[in-house]
C-alpha cells in the first residue's frame, strides 16, 4: 500500500512539474509576440527641450487675420527678441509680404499645416496632403522653412507624427500656453508663463487676430524672462545640439 502511495505521489509531481514547465513556456512566448508598436511604445512629439542653460522659445501660431501681427513684431523688435512663427499655408499665400516682415525681421518660419482640421481624424492620405500642401505653399512665399510642424489646435496621433516626419517635419507642441487665445488679460497671461517658464521651455503664443491682447503680454513676459535670466532663442537655437523631450510636462 505504500509503494502504491509513493507512486501516486511522484507522479503528481511529475504531473505538477510539466504544468509548471508548459505554463511558463506559455507565458514566454505571449511576452515575445507583445507588437513593440502601439499605446507603451507610442512616441510622443516634442514638448520642449533637454537644456541646462537657461533658453526658452516664444512661438506664435497664425492662421488668419492681419492686425495682431505688426503689434506683436514691433514688440519683439523693440526687444531685440528672436522668435519662431508657425504658419498655415493658406495664410501665408494669402499675405506675402506679412511672412517677409516676419523673416526681415529676424525671425524664422514653420510649418501649421494646411487646412485647419483636427488631423487625427482623418486617413493619411489627408494628413499627407495636409503637411505637403503647407510645405508647398510656405516655400513659395519665403526661401527657407525650419523642419518643425505643429498640427492645427495641437491635435495629434500617432499618423501624424509619422506621416509628418516622412515629409521631413518633427511635430511640436508646446510646454507653456500663454492661453492668450481666450483673451483672459495681459497680467494673466503674464504670471502664468513666468510661473511654468524652465529650460527648455517651448511657449505657445498667437499672432492670429483671435489674439487680441498678446502684444501687450509681451512686454511683461519678456521682461520677467530676462529678470528670471532666461535668454530667448528661436526654436532651431534652442534646439541645436540639445535633446528633444517627449513627455508632457502640461
Amino acid at each position: 500500500m505504500k509503494i502504491i502511495i509513493l507512486r501516486r505521489m511522484a507522479l503528481l509531481l511529475i504531473l505538477a512539474a510539466l504544468i509548471f514547465s508548459v505554463g511558463c513556456l506559455v507565458g514566454r512566448l505571449s511576452l515575445e509576440t507583445i507588437p513593440t508598436s502601439g499605446f507603451l511604445a507610442k512616441e510622443m512629439p516634442i514638448f520642449y527641450i533637454q537644456k541646462k542653460t537657461a533658453e526658452v522659445c516664444l512661438t506664435f501660431d497664425i492662421s488668419w487675420g492681419q492686425e495682431t501681427l505688426p503689434k506683436v513684431l514691433k514688440v519683439l523688435s523693440s526687444y531685440q527678441v528672436p522668435a519662431t512663427f508657425f504658419l498655415s499655408g493658406p495664410w501665408a499665400t494669402k499675405h506675402p509680404e506679412a511672412v517677409k516682415a516676419i523673416t526681415d525681421s529676424g525671425h524664422e518660419i514653420a510649418s501649421h499645416g494646411d487646412r485647419h482640421l483636427n488631423l487625427s481624424q482623418y486617413p493619411k492620405e489627408v494628413v499627407r496632403e495636409n503637411v505637403a500642401k503647407a510645405h508647398q505653399d510656405l516655400l513659395s512665399v519665403t526661401e527657407k522653412v525650419v523642419p518643425f510642424f505643429r498640427p492645427p489646435n495641437g491635435d495629434y496621433d500617432d499618423l501624424v507624427i509619422d506621416t509628418a516626419r516622412e515629409q521631413g517635419y518633427e511635430t511640436v507642441i508646446w510646454a507653456i500656453d500663454s492661453l492668450d487665445w481666450k483673451n483672459p488679460g495681459p497680467d494673466y497671461m503674464i504670471e502664468r508663463v513666468l510661473s511654468r517658464a524652465f529650460n527648455g521651455a517651448i511657449i505657445l503664443c498667437h499672432a492670429s487676430d483671435s489674439s487680441k491682447q498678446i502684444h501687450l503680454a509681451l512686454p511683461g513676459i519678456i521682461e520677467g524672462l530676462r529678470a528670471q535670466k532666461y535668454k530667448i532663442v528661436t526654436l532651431s537655437q534652442l534646439a541645436a545640439n540639445a535633446k528633444p523631450a517627449r513627455n508632457d510636462p502640461r
